[in-house]
């Protein structure tokens, strides 16, 4: 009896350190409702921490990219002959200087190439008043032709994008 009795003593403290640590360790998911929220939490965790570790390594990639043309611009304008300087140096300021430049063209042209760019101009101006104006004085049977091809073309689209039902 005694033996059972040290046995009792000693091991109830024992079972009860392993049913503990079992119940710690155990699943979580006590029902289905629960561990259907627990993956769920978790995979928005999951979804959170790759997101953040995607744009962490993106705004490096172009920190970095950034840096690198910089440097290697540097580099270029550095080893460059003063000849080939001059040559960038005039192709920037041709660029800066497009208003300009478009302005004094504009300014040393005749009367005769001044028509001509405004007649230019006026034209790609006015493509939806004219595109207006011709279907205002087309007569029905034209208008029943253009309607009858844009839904010929609609009806195309459609099928060229659906899927088939199997």
């Amino acid at each position: 009896m005694q033996f059972i009795r040290k046995i009792a003593i000693m091991g109830l403290p024992l079972a009860t350190a392993l049913v503990s640590a079992t119940a710690a360790y155990a699943d979580p998911c006590l029902s289905l409702s629960s561990c259907a929220q627990q993956q769920v939490q978790q995979g928005v965790e999951n979804t959170r921490n790759a997101v953040k570790t995607d744009t962490n390594q993106f705004s490096s990639n172009l920190k970095n990219a950034r840096q690198s043309a910089q440097d290697q611009a540097k580099a270029r304008w550095n080893n460059a002959s003063d000849a080939t300087r001059q040559k960038w140096e005039a192709q920037r300021n041709k660029v800066t200087n497009a208003e300009q430049n478009a302005k004094d063209k504009w300014n040393n042209a005749s009367d005769e190439t001044r028509k001509k760019w405004e007649a230019q101009r006026d034209s790609v101006t006015n493509v939806g008043k004219n595109a207006q104006n011709k279907w205002n004085n087309a007569g029905q049977n034209a208008k029943n032709a253009w309607k009858s091809q844009k839904d010929r073309i609609n009806s195309d689209w459609k099928d060229a994008t659906t899927v088939p039902q199997l």
